[in-house]
């Protein structure tokens, strides 16, 4: 997996390995700290990799039905949990162009007719480290 390397603004931390809260490319993200947040002041800009975990067994029809709009983006469930919008760049393995980040494995295939399609698939958690 290659992870998104993004330009933030941390704004607080529960603790390590708890929830943060970023701001990156103008969205507000709660993430999970494996960055040391704590000890940072709120406001200061860090670079961060973004590695999100997709959610295992997610039923099919739903991811390919979840993006009528064909967009990209995050959109927050609830903790760090997102849906996350974007396009099949490629399959087996797959990858998802969600805009901010890419997707990797969010369902697997080799189904090259998948290519283009637009999915919303569910990230379980999204982690944010030092480069």
């Amino acid at each position: 997996m290659t992870p998104s390397v993004v330009t933030a603004t941390f704004l607080c931390t529960e603790g390590d390995y708890l929830e943060a809260i970023i701001e990156a490319d103008g969205q507000r993200l709660h993430v999970m700290d494996e960055f040391g947040g704590a000890q940072l002041a709120a406001g200061t800009q860090i670079r961060l990799e973004l590695w999100p975990q997709a959610s295992e067994g997610a039923d099919w029809d739903a991811m390919f039905t979840a993006n009528p709009g064909r967009e990209k983006g995050l959109r927050r469930l609830d903790g760090w949990r997102y849906l996350a919008l974007g396009v099949v760049t490629q399959v087996d393995p797959v990858i998802c162009d969600c805009g901010l980040l890419q997707v990797e494995d969010a369902f697997h295939t080799r189904d090259m007719r998948c290519v283009g399609a637009y999915v919303g698939v569910t990230v379980s958690r999204l982690d944010a480290c030092l480069p």
